[in-house]
């Protein structure tokens, strides 16, 4: 085993409120359930949680760390060499204070949406159905039909674990671009308050529910990381249609498919490796380069097996 495993084992894990586990397969971890173990995973259930891994990782600079949220946009290696940081329940809590809905960062996206229409509040609809953690969300600016989830940000509070404190942001204060934010890799985000707006229950959960089914009607249902390439020029060019006029719907490599019924998924209908996924990421950006003169880029994040960064989703 590892000697920092052992060093780790001693020094940090007795003093942790979170669960630590050692080999976690990461596919169980991910909606593309792709990934094979990482040497350790652990689930900070608060801020003296993170302050005693980032003291650790500080004294160990060598060791790689990966903060991932719901695991919705990220394909991981067949082995992960470092530690996956992930928010547990302590940091998963929803509630209301002073007209804003305050979730923590590992909160599921949908519970913060659904729960927000029974108290009551809207304006974040448009986000019905796409996966993840509200973290994930605000560190990648998820969002859908022309609109992000950074138009309803207040602020984020979080940990910064290369300098070992705590950060307090508005939202004015974070650059935010389309389907992205400024927010450091290594910015552990732990809270995020949302200004939504006063609604009729019911009016926000047809809404929800209107916005499920067209994302059903889309979308595929095997395991997938979402969409793969950010759209060049959305919405008059969108990386799905250049895709499928090149054919690739179908289009298999192991078991990563390009999904049939949307061009810009790829989609594991067995048990596809990382290295099947990125051939087939390589084979289209060369083919869509080569016709029309388009470089793609990815939306979702690859994990290499030694690795420091933080992953959305």
């Amino acid at each position: 085993m590892e000697d920092w495993i052992s060093n780790y084992r001693k020094n940090v894990l007795p003093h942790l409120k979170g669960e630590t586990k050692f080999g976690e397969e990461m596919a169980g971890r991910t909606t593309f359930r792709i990934g094979g173990p990482a040497l350790v995973f652990v689930e900070a259930q608060c801020e003296e949680d993170l302050s005693l891994i980032a003291e650790f990782l500080a004294e160990n600079k060598r060791i790689g760390y990966q903060i991932l949220g719901g695991g919705s946009n990220v394909l991981y290696p067949e082995r992960f060499e470092g530690i996956v940081i992930h928010p547990g329940e302590g940091l998963a809590q929803i509630s209301q204070k002073k007209g804003l809905i305050i979730a923590g960062s590992g909160a599921s996206l949908m519970e913060v949406i659904k729960k927000s229409a029974e108290w009551n509040y809207g304006g974040l609809e448009y986000c019905a159905g796409i996966p993840g953690s509200v973290g994930g969300a605000v560190k990648g600016n998820a969002g859908a039909f022309g609109h992000s989830i950074s138009e309803r940000v207040a602020s984020i509070k979080g940990y910064e674990m290369a300098e070992l404190k705590k950060v307090e942001l508005k939202a004015e204060e974070i650059s935010w671009s389309y389907r992205k934010s400024n927010l450091p890799d290594t910015l552990f985000l732990t809270e995020i308050a949302l200004k939504l707006e006063p609604t009729n229950v019911s009016e926000a959960m047809d809404e929800i529910a209107r916005i499920l089914a067209q994302r059903m009607e889309k979308h595929p249902s095997e395991p997938s990381a979402g969409s793969v390439f950010i759209n060049p020029a959305p919405p008059r060019v969108t990386a799905g249609r250049l895709i499928e006029e090149l054919g690739f719907k179908g289009r298999r490599i192991g078991d990563a498919m390009c999904s049939p019924r949307h061009a810009n998924f790829i989609v594991n209908v067995g048990n596809a490796s990382q290295a099947d996924v990125l051939a087939l990421i390589s084979e289209i950006k060369k083919e869509v380069m080569k016709k029309f003169g388009i470089e793609l880029r990815e939306e979702i994040r690859i994990v290499k097996a030694k690795s420091m960064e933080a992953l959305n989703g």
